[in-house]
Parts: structure tokens; C-alpha cells; sequence
């Protein structure tokens, strides 16, 4: 065999493996989307009318879709890594577990039945899963993923408001900054729902604010609970330096 010739098979055999690649990668985004929750963020108050929601759950597949809703309960540690614990005393769930025709909608009533009394917001998990059930009629797709939606609900007591501030801001080894916050108060935070301002500590006329949007891009951890710390990645800002700037969050 010629050395052509071992070349040709060689970039043929690659551009097909390439090619049965990139199938399966459009057939694992199409199943992602043919399952949806909305929504997938919510608030829910710890008693009364605003304590219960629906969630959508909506099967575009051309199969039936079974799945389970599991409430979980969640904590952060100061870098932001999640900790869930089973909280199905926490919730009243109807129907927990369904299956969803090809093409249609199930309404799912998620109520809040925990402690009214809670003096702080609660962070939980909403998690819409696949059950892996055989109807008998085989899998059309070729890949055996089954979806796992996790929402977020923050249960809120009433009048609850947090209170963040900038603690620390330091560089970080790889060029961006490393910021500690702390939220004093007893509600959570979406840093991504906040604006920031960046305020020189040696320049007054050195000062640039963030939009949430903006924010959004910039901060790699994006939860903070009530009463508790959490240090976060950003990117570092033009004209600005850690050991002098002054960072206020506004919600």
C-alpha cells in the first residue's frame, strides 16, 4: 500500500469518527431539549397562598417520558460546593411521580409544608428526574442519558433581607481576583441579580459600576446563603488592583 494511499484512510478513518461524534453530540442537545421544567428558579413563601407553585414539565419526545420530583435540601461551604439532603418532609408533592405522553404537558403542584417559623430563607433542590422504565418500545436514540432537571426554590420568610458586604479581595494565581463576601442578613442572594461597584481607594474619580448582566459573566460562584461567607472567582477589572479597590454590592 502506498504512502498516499495509508494517508487517505488514515484522514478518512478521523473524519468519520469526527463525524459519528458530533451525531451524537446533536442527539444529546436534542434530547436536552426535549424535556423542559419551568421554572427553573422560584421563590416560595413559608406560609400561606405563595407557598406553593407549578412546575411545567413538558415532553417534546416522541416517547412517553416517566419521571419522579425529589425536593432536596441544600447547603454551601465558603467556596460554594453544594451539599443536598433529602427535605420530602419539607414539601407536599402532586403528583410525585408521572409519565408524560409525547407531546404534552404535566402539571406538577410543588407546596411548601415545613417549619412556618423559620427565621432565615431555606435553599432547596426541585429535581425533576427520568425514571428508567421499559414501555417495550425500545430506544430510538441510540444513547442511554436520562435527564435530571434541578431547580432552585429559596423558601422565604416574611420581611427577610440580606445584607452583603466585601470582605476580602485578593489576586488569585491565575491572574483573576478571589473576592470574600459575607451575608450578614437573613435572606439569600443571586449575585447574579446584583449590581457592583468598583471604587479606587487611592483615585476618587476612579469608580465604575456593573450591571447584573455584567456581573453575571464575571463571578464564578453565584449563591450565597443567609449568615455566611462566600469566596468567589472574578475577573479582574481594567484600571482597578485588588490591594486598592472597593467593591459595594447592590441588590
Amino acid at each position: 500500500m502506498s504512502l498516499l494511499h495509508r494517508t487517505f484512510l488514515f484522514q478518512q478513518k478521523h473524519t468519520t469518527l469526527a463525524l459519528v461524534a458530533c451525531l451524537l453530540s446533536l442527539t444529546v442537545i436534542q434530547n436536552s431539549f426535549a424535556q423542559r421544567v419551568e421554572p427553573m428558579v422560584f421563590e416560595l413563601a413559608s406560609t400561606g397562598n405563595k407557598s406553593a407553585i407549578s412546575l411545567r414539565i413538558n415532553n417534546n419526545k416522541s416517547n412517553p417520558l416517566t419521571v419522579e420530583v425529589v425536593p432536596s435540601k441544600i447547603s454551601l461551604d465558603k467556596f460554594g460546593k453544594e451539599t443536598r439532603t433529602l427535605a420530602e418532609d419539607d414539601f407536599l408533592i402532586y403528583p410525585p411521580q408521572t409519565l408524560i405522553k409525547p407531546g404534552k404537558t404535566q402539571v406538577v403542584k410543588v407546596k411548601y409544608v415545613g417549619d412556618p417559623t423559620i427565621d432565615a430563607s431555606q435553599a432547596y433542590r426541585i429535581s425533576v428526574k427520568q425514571v428508567p422504565v421499559d414501555l417495550g418500545l425500545g430506544d430510538t436514540t441510540g444513547v442511554g442519558l436520562l435527564l435530571n432537571f434541578n431547580t432552585l426554590a429559596n423558601v422565604v420568610p416574611a420581611k427577610a433581607k440580606a445584607e452583603l458586604n466585601v470582605e476580602t479581595i485578593e489576586l488569585g494565581t491565575d491572574g483573576n481576583w478571589v473576592v470574600t463576601i459575607k451575608n450578614s442578613g437573613n435572606r439569600f442572594v443571586r449575585l447574579s441579580q446584583t449590581n457592583w461597584t468598583f471604587s479606587s481607594t487611592t483615585d476618587a474619580k476612579n469608580e465604575k459600576t456593573f450591571k447584573k448582566d455584567e456581573v453575571n459573566l464575571m463571578v464564578t460562584k453565584k449563591l450565597i446563603l443567609p449568615n455566611s461567607v462566600l469566596t468567589t472567582d472574578l475577573k479582574a477589572v481594567d484600571g482597578f488592583s485588588p490591594a486598592s479597590t472597593k467593591i459595594t454590592i447592590n441588590q
